[in-house]
């Protein structure tokens, strides 16, 4: 299948490419409208589990909206596969953290699932020195979810 497929009047629309495009969202949106701090441990912040189809891609989204530091540092954010700090890596990132002013974190992955079944990745955090804070509220809302992408593509790195 191609991402640009015309369909054409008369032509039949089979279950084949019907089921090579995505499915939307995969399990409810984890969220947390809590305040959290964390160090130089590495600590979970989100988790979430959905059920995944081998060959379909699966955008995995994790979003801290309002993150300072107590001194000039970094923050390492981390998509684990599994619970807890431990898992295999997806993906990584580092933020610098103000100390006057907020950061934001917006950090995705591609999975490309190679088996069917639950599936659980944990979002983690870990400050570079010194303590991060995550300042969330209603309004600043700490979020994570999975989108099914379909079997259109192939990602590769």
């Amino acid at each position: 299948m191609t991402a640009n497929s015309n369909f054409v009047s008369g032509n039949t629309y089979t279950a084949t490419q019907a089921n090579n495009f995505g499915r939307g969202l995969m399990a409810d949106i984890k969220k947390s409208e809590t305040t959290d701090t964390y160090t130089t441990t590495e600590k979970s912040m989100l988790q979430i589990t959905f059920t995944q189809v081998s060959g379909r891609n699966y955008l995995i989204t994790f979003i801290e909206p309002n993150l300072t530091g107590s001194a000039a540092t970094t923050g390492v954010y981390r998509l684990r596969e599994g619970a807890g700090t431990g898992g295999a890596l997806y993906n990584s990132m580092r933020v610098v953290m103000p100390t006057l002013t907020a950061a934001m974190m917006n950090m995705q992955y591609v999975l490309v699932a190679t088996t069917s079944g639950s599936l659980t990745v944990t979002a983690t955090a870990q400050a570079g020195s010194g303590t991060v804070t995550a300042t969330r509220s209603s309004s600043a809302i700490c979020n994570m979810w999975v989108t099914d992408l379909g079997t259109g593509y192939v990602y590769t790195t």
